[in-house]
């Protein structure tokens, strides 16, 4: 995610900061998933692993805000009937409002990291996009604050390179799943759209983050009204939408398609049980 959360909790977070808690204090140290049994753990920031199509990334994007505390956050491998199962966890006692990390999944070209796309027909430009699903299962048990964002990212060409390349972004779309009671995303709300029969509340907030030139991007966020641990979300009709309403170009590009928690504050573990991208 390398950037300024999308993430704020007014109610939840009004008098945050990022030093430990007491709750924290009395904690278990280190993150909880590392120390099941039969679970193989990669805890050094920005630790990869590649399963097919998709990259699971330890992404501690600010792990420099961490004040008073150290943070433990972790790539974790098991096997369930036979099968190889990736997730993550996570240890952060403090709290910031502007995201801690995003441990994730990638899928497509990421702007932000740059590297060959896990999928050569991207980026994809938006008008030539027929459909473009996710479908997703997890089990998280977690404490403190934190969601599940899946996101994408636009850019302005259909170019990609093997170094990072943020200038070329232009809007950032995320879809949350997951979230506390009170929490919101980034700026305020802008429509409140059914799309496949969902209404969703849709954030907007302009200028945000620095791409390395000191310009932000815009982002939106679709907050769904009920908390989604697994389903399909349909990012072709929710782009569809956009174009409809202005806010996205048809000329833009689909870069990447990303799944992830930000993680604010506390410790959880999530494990991915199906995780699929789907495009034509």
């Amino acid at each position: 995610m390398y950037r300024l959360s999308a993430l704020c909790a007014a109610a939840l977070l009004a008098a945050c900061s990022n030093v430990p808690s007491p709750e924290a204090a009395t904690q278990a140290q280190g993150a909880p998933g590392r120390h099941l049994p039969d679970v193989q753990a990669q805890c050094r920031n920005g630790d990869t692993q590649v399963i097919g199509a998709y990259k699971y990334e330890n992404n501690m994007w600010g792990a420099d805000k961490a004040r008073g505390f150290t943070p433990e956050q972790c790539l974790l491998t098991r096997t369930v009937n036979g099968s190889k199962q990736v997730g993550w966890t996570w240890y952060w006692p403090g709290m910031d409002r502007s995201v801690f990390a995003y441990p994730q999944i990638m899928w497509g070209w990421k702007p932000w990291s740059g590297g060959k796309p896990s999928d050569a027909r991207f980026p994809m430009r938006v008008g030539d996009l027929k459909s473009l699903t996710m479908d997703f299962d997890v089990q998280t048990d977690a404490r403190g604050t934190y969601n599940l964002a899946p996101e994408i990212w636009l850019t302005r060409s259909g170019a990609w390179s093997d170094a990072p390349n943020p200038k070329l972004i232009t809007t950032e779309i995320m879809f949350w799943m997951d979230y506390q009671q009170g929490a919101t995303p980034a700026g305020s709300i802008v429509d409140r759209p059914v799309i496949n029969g969902v209404t969703y509340e849709l954030w907007k907030m302009d200028n945000i983050g620095n791409k390395g030139d000191g310009t932000g991007w815009t982002i939106y966020s679709f907050k769904s009204p009920t908390i989604q641990h697994t389903g399909r979300i349909d990012i072709q009709a929710l782009l569809a939408y956009m174009v409809a309403k202005g806010w996205a170009s048809k000329d833009e590009y689909v870069a990447s398609v990303e799944f992830g928690n930000e993680v604010m504050g506390g410790s959880g573990t999530t494990w991915v049980k199906r995780f699929e991208v789907t495009a034509n």
